[in-house]
Parts: C-alpha cells; sequence; structure tokens
C-alpha cells in the first residue's frame, strides 16, 4: 500500500465542510441591575422561583464543570415539585442570583449542594399545598400534584401558576419539610439524557472562550521569566508598528497589551521588547523532596489519632516502611484558561468566568482592587473542564485589570504556555507510612505523615495580586488531601 499524506487524501475527496454556530454577542444591557431577589441560602427564594406560566427556575451555587451536575440538579427539582423536566431552568453560579453554596468541587455540589436544594424544593412543595388546600378547600394529605397542577379528590384543581405565579414564597427552608417518598420517584433513580450534551455536539454550546460583548478588546499578559523576576523597563515603541495596539497596562510586575483584535494582542505580547531581573528561587529538581520534607511547619494538622501508636509500633514481629511522592502536576485544561470583564459607568464591575467558585471569586477580585465585594458581579460560563483550580480565576484578575486600565471590557484568552506555566499546580506531597504487623500478619499499628508545601492548597493568591504586589486573600490549608489521609480501616 502506498503512503498517502493528508494533504493528498483531501485533495483526491470531495469537500469537507465543517459548520460551527457560535452565540450571539452578549447583551450588555444592565448587567449590574440589582436582582430583585434574595442569595441567601436559608430562604426558599434564593433557589427556587415559579413565573405566572408555571415555569421553575432553580438558582444553584454550585456549577456543573462537565460532570453533568446541571441534569442532576434539574432532576431533583424537577422530582421534589412534579413538575416535567423541560419546564425547569437552571442559572447558576451567577453571584448576584445564586447563594453561596461553596466551591464546585470534590465530588460535593450532589452531595452537599443538592440537599440543599432539594430541601427548598420540598419546602416550596408544602407551601404549595397548603396553599391549594386553601384555594380548593380541601386537606393537604387529600391532595395529589402532577406537571404542577393541584388536584383535590373533588375533581378541582389549581395550577402552580395561579398560585404563586410571579410572585416570592418569603420563606426559610424548613429541614422539617417532607421529602418525596423515593418509591413514588419517576425522574430521579432514572437515567435521564445529559442537558448539555446535544448543544455540545451541535456547536451552539455557549462556552467561554466563545462569550463575547459589544466593544470588546482583547488582552495578553506578558509572563516574567521567573516567578519572582521584576520588571525593569519595556519599550512601547517596539509594538508601533502593530496596528490595533490600544494600550500597554503596567502595574508593578503585571504588564498587559491591549489591542482591538486577539491577533494584534498575541503579536504585540510577543513583539513587545521588555527588561527582567533575574529570579531562580525554586528548589533544585533534585532536591525537591528533600526541600519539603525539611521546610519549616507552618500548620499541624491530625486527622485521624487513634490509641497509642508509638507503643503499637515498637510490639509488632513485623515493621514496615515506605514512603511516596506524588509529583507537580498541571490542570492541562483542554481549552486555555479565558475570561472577560467590563466595569460600568458607575464603577461596578462584572466578570464573566469559568471558576469552580464565582463567589469566592468575588472576594478575591474585592481584596486585589480594594472596592466593596456588593459591586462585584461574577457569572460563570462553562469552561473546558478544570480538574481542581486552574488558571480561570487568574484569567479573571488579568480581565479585570486590563479592562479597568482602558475602561472597555476586556477578553483574555490564556495561551497554552500561560495554562501550563502559571496555572495553581497540583502541589508536591510526600507521604510517609508505617505499621507493624503481628505474627499471623494481622495489623498492630498505623501511622502516616503528609507534606505539603505552604501556599499550595486552600485559597490560593491570584497571579495579577501578586504580579501588581496587591493584597490578597490567602487561607492556609491542605486542601481535599486531608479527605483521604485519615485510615480507612477499623484496626484493633
Amino acid at each position: 500500500m502506498n503512503a498517502i499524506d493528508r494533504r493528498s487524501f483531501l485533495a483526491s475527496t470531495g469537500s469537507l465542510v465543517v459548520a460551527f454556530a457560535l452565540p450571539p454577542a452578549a447583551s450588555l444591557a444592565d448587567p449590574l441591575a440589582p436582582p430583585s431577589k434574595t442569595v441567601a441560602p436559608d430562604q426558599v427564594d434564593g433557589f427556587i422561583a415559579i413565573d405566572a406560566k408555571g415555569l421553575v427556575t432553580l438558582y444553584s451555587g454550585k456549577v456543573d464543570l462537565g460532570t453533568g451536575v446541571r441534569t442532576a440538579m434539574t432532576q431533583i427539582v424537577a422530582e421534589e415539585l412534579d413538575v416535567p423536566m423541560d419546564r425547569v431552568t437552571v442559572i447558576q453560579g451567577d453571584t448576584a442570583l445564586t447563594p453561596d453554596q461553596g466551591t464546585s468541587s470534590g465530588s460535593l455540589s450532589i452531595q452537599k449542594g443538592g440537599v440543599q436544594i432539594r430541601q427548598a424544593a420540598a419546602t416550596a412543595r408544602a407551601s404549595l399545598l397548603q396553599m391549594a388546600a386553601t384555594t380548593l378547600g380541601a386537606a393537604p394529605a387529600d391532595l395529589t400534584i402532577a406537571d404542577g397542577i393541584i388536584t383535590a379528590k373533588t375533581g378541582a384543581s389549581v395550577t402552580y401558576a395561579a398560585l404563586i405565579g410571579g410572585k416570592t414564597f418569603a420563606l426559610k427552608l424548613d429541614p422539617k419539610a417532607p421529602l418525596k417518598n423515593p418509591d413514588t420517584y419517576t425522574i430521579v433513580g432514572q437515567s435521564k439524557a445529559r442537558l448539555d450534551i446535544p448543544p455540545k455536539v451541535f456547536a451552539t454550546f455557549t462556552y467561554m472562550h466563545d462569550f463575547k460583548l459589544p466593544g470588546m478588546l482583547h488582552g495578553r499578559v506578558v509572563r516574567p521569566p521567573g516567578i519572582g523576576a521584576d520588571l525593569r523597563g519595556f519599550d512601547e515603541a517596539s509594538v508601533g508598528s502593530i496596528p490595533g495596539v490600544v494600550k500597554i497596562v503596567r502595574e508593578g510586575n503585571f504588564l498587559g497589551v491591549v489591542a482591538k483584535t486577539e491577533w494584534a494582542a498575541i503579536k504585540a505580547s510577543r513583539q513587545l521588547k521588555t527588561s527582567w531581573s533575574s529570579w531562580d528561587g525554586l528548589p533544585e529538581d533534585g532536591k525537591l523532596w528533600d526541600h519539603v520534607r525539611t521546610t519549616k511547619v507552618a500548620k499541624d494538622e491530625v486527622t485521624s489519632s487513634v490509641g497509642d501508636v508509638t507503643s503499637a509500633l515498637g510490639k509488632g514481629a513485623k515493621r514496615i516502611k515506605a514512603t511516596y511522592d506524588f509529583a507537580i502536576h498541571t490542570h492541562g485544561s483542554i481549552g486555555p484558561s479565558c475570561a472577560v470583564a467590563s466595569f460600568d459607568a458607575d464603577g461596578h464591575l462584572t466578570c464573566w468566568s469559568a471558576s469552580q467558585a464565582t463567589h469566592n471569586l468575588v472576594k478575591q477580585l474585592s481584596v486585589m482592587l480594594g472596592m466593596p465585594a456588593d459591586k462585584i458581579r461574577c457569572i460563570y460560563i462553562d469552561g473546558s473542564g478544570c480538574y481542581g483550580r486552574n488558571g480561570h480565576e487568574d484569567a479573571a484578575a488579568d480581565a479585570v485589570l486590563m479592562a479597568k486600565a482602558v475602561g472597555q471590557p476586556v477578553r483574555v484568552q490564556w495561551m497554552r504556555e500561560d495554562e501550563h506555566g502559571w496555572d495553581p499546580k497540583g502541589p508536591p506531597t510526600l507521604i510517609d507510612l508505617e505499621a507493624a504487623l503481628d505474627d499471623k500478619g494481622d495489623i498492630l499499628a498505623w501511622s502516616s505523615a503528609f507534606f505539603i508545601p505552604q501556599g499550595a492548597a486552600g485559597t490560593v493568591p491570584l497571579v495579577a495580586a501578586n504580579l501588581t504586589d496587591k493584597p490578597h486573600e490567602t487561607i492556609l490549608a491542605p486542601g481535599g488531601i486531608t479527605g483521604n489521609s485519615a485510615l480507612p480501616y477499623t484496626l484493633p
């Protein structure tokens, strides 16, 4: 068989046409208009709304990172309220509209966030039954619900729309509100087609990377050669020949290029002549684990302590020791991080981001900018996965600094080198394990210690805040490793 290259193959065939329907540009119509709803996590109205047509809106602080959470949340609400899934719309991760349910991580969106949402729906359902009982002159126990219609034994009925449509529940979540009996479930527990797959297959799904605003400019950050390098200067004239360059933005060691087109921003970021100090503050690769082990302990967190381990280890017929290391990992999302930021005439900031923690991003931007959190709104738009905290928040901070500098909306699309070079890494983790066995081979004692570098988990500082030397919020925490460090076995 003769070898044939791709170009020759395509030339020998007909034509291959691949068409993508990109989403339209977003509207800038007053994005920070104060919403007429609560976001309190103890209020039904924080989570659930029913409009004049009986359509249900769920406001979820947890977001779908590609794991199907949007579909699952829709099932939960549709089941508890007895409405079809196609009558439920999910708004997620919009800090002006959704309660703060914490970061979407650790497989807790359904386990914790879903429980809150189900309780909100159950409280709403109990309230609707009580309203219907009054309207229909029947006891709540004698009413049935199907497709958003409550019916009495007499045959008289009333719709959700007639009872509450367009109005608020004004109720706190009731932990005692009766949940539906799982034996009666018709939606939860059933295999339902994921809501996001068809638009993804047919290229009508809006990813963060597709999002546009009228008058939007494009930004790129010129990165230092090392994490701690200082910017000594740059030559603005070196990009003077590139059409469309709007502004070179510098704040401390943060250096950004804003242009009318993305390609102009890319060219300018590559062509801009800069001078940086040298920096080699990272530990040598070959001495990484010595560095991790000998670094001063900033916090000692005990996740499990049972019995006298030291004594038990000394009584074993056999003693086993092992050390394991988990190297530094990048998250490496398929699509590098992206964000859009815009300030309105009153100085309010709106930021569109694929962040898995938009409520926390508001806090971080508030600290970095020194502006009130209630003047900042972050809106979640799906990214291409995250696999742990990647560069979404940092791209957002980049966009915010440049949008503030030019007074127009700015989109920042990280390049592959940004993502792999500057996203927060999975930290180098060192694990010491030791066990003692008796003469039968049964475990007498087990001891484990995990070493994680400071600043590697918890709230990771925004890169832009570090480069500008602005304040940043940092929480010293070992992250999800604590959930895996406690021994999962029962030992004598």
